[in-house]
């Protein structure tokens, strides 16, 4: 795909991402967190950085307080969101020039990343969340030829969001220089660290962990698909509120029994990531090939376990998608980035345009429901096909290993 194809297409998805999120999606609560950005850093001044966006670490508040401290400057607090977006933008469109340059021939990874954030719809646009995946996708990127800029990305995706962490063993072991990717993640986590410590104290800086544990099964989760199946069917047997997580959560028969196999099976996954590893780390330095499944596994995993799933989180695994098919020319992740953009359709259909029958039972229900069915089952699919692949991608280059060491 030529630069000016590239241009044009990005210019025209992103045009209609636009144009969902404030001529349609904004009414819907799309818009609801940019909103909700604004509110919590104009009360800085009374609360404080210890008890503001506490759900976030705290370089995240740093991150959206950008535009905030830009429409300051221009005498506007309400271009608050104007600014928001327009970062997203040029986040966006930076990323669409890398994947144009190290792509090459393959037009794969630019239609893949072009078509996500019109599938995703206007969240993809107002959402924190863009700039992490885009961070952990270069990453993915830079592993090789640039490791300590690789670490560097994916430790600081990791102080705004957290889950990145599950992709800096992979990094390490992608380089060749293991000690000086260490170091990169090392410094940099401390000096994270230690900055919110010394501005917002130790509550703050595992205020994150403690506001997830709290919290309950969101109707979206993978492990609430039961449950939202019996009050789809029954809804006098199943209840759906608002919680004080600013998000909707089901109560009711067996409820209690999906929080505790989401606590499980987040465990077994979690042990058998940690076996994958070691068996990376026996194998020498990480393939792109290797490097790519077993990323894209550990996220999937991490969302098809968890009793939190919000459709944004799709970008966590976009933008890495789209990377590994810049890495790796592979009918496999083709076919694997195909289902993940089906998943992100089906999110959108479930969010925002079907999501009241998804919280109040009337006649939206019937579809908002089998659609979020749907979608739980091909998150559940790509995991396993991710799984599959990242064992066989790591159990041929330890083959290659042990050959080399014995010949």
């Amino acid at each position: 795909m030529t630069r000016s194809a590239t241009a044009r297409a990005w210019v025209l998805t992103r045009a209609l991402t636009l144009v969902l999120l404030f001529a349609f999606e904004g009414a819907r609560g799309v818009a609801g967190d940019i909103t909700y950005f604004s509110q919590a850093l104009q009360a800085v001044p009374d609360v404080g950085l210890a008890h503001t966006l506490v759900e976030d670490p705290l370089p995240a508040v740093g991150v959206v307080a950008v535009p905030m401290g830009l429409a300051a400057l221009a005498g506007s607090t309400g271009l608050y969101a104007v600014l928001l977006v327009l970062s997203a933008l040029v986040v966006d469109g930076l990323f669409t020039g890398l994947l144009q340059r190290v792509s090459g021939s393959s037009r794969r990874p630019l239609v893949v990343w072009l078509l996500a954030a019109p599938l995703l719809g206007g969240l993809s646009l107002a959402r924190l969340d863009l700039l992490v995946g885009v961070l952990a996708a270069v990453g993915l990127l830079a592993a090789a030829p640039r490791p300590r800029v690789a670490a560097a990305a994916v430790t600081v995706a990791t102080a705004l969001k957290l889950w990145p962490v599950l992709l800096l063993p992979g990094i390490v072991a992608a380089s060749r220089r293991r000690v000086g990717s260490v170091v990169v993640v090392g410094v940099t986590g401390l000096v994270l660290a230690a900055a919110t410590l010394v501005l917002a104290g130790w509550g703050r800086l595992v205020s994150p962990l403690s506001y997830q544990g709290e919290r309950g099964l969101h109707v979206e989760s993978v492990p609430a698909t039961p449950a939202m199946l019996g009050w789809a069917v029954h809804p006098g047997g199943w209840r759906v509120e608002y919680a004080d997580s600013r998000a909707f959560e089901v109560t009711g028969p067996a409820v209690s029994l999906s929080l505790l196999l989401s606590t499980l099976l987040t465990m077994g996954l979690a042990a058998g990531f940690v076996l994958l590893l070691a068996r990376i780390w026996r194998g020498g330095v990480l393939a792109a090939e290797g490097l790519v499944w077993t990323s894209l596994a550990a996220v999937c995993a991490f969302l098809a376990t968890a009793k939190v799933f919000s459709p944004q989180y799709l970008l966590w695994l976009l933008p890495m998608a789209a990377a590994g098919l810049a890495l790796v020319r592979s009918r496999a992740l083709d076919r694997w980035s195909t289902l993940l953009l089906v998943a992100t359709g089906l999110t959108h259909l479930v969010y925002p345009v079907c999501y009241r029958g998804l919280v109040e039972h009337g006649w939206q229900t019937a579809v908002a429901v089998p659609a979020l069915a749907t979608r739980n089952v091909l998150l559940v699919l790509l995991l396993v096909v991710a799984v599959r692949a990242a064992w066989r991608a790591t159990s041929r280059q330890h083959d290659r290993e042990t050959v080399a060491v014995g010949g």
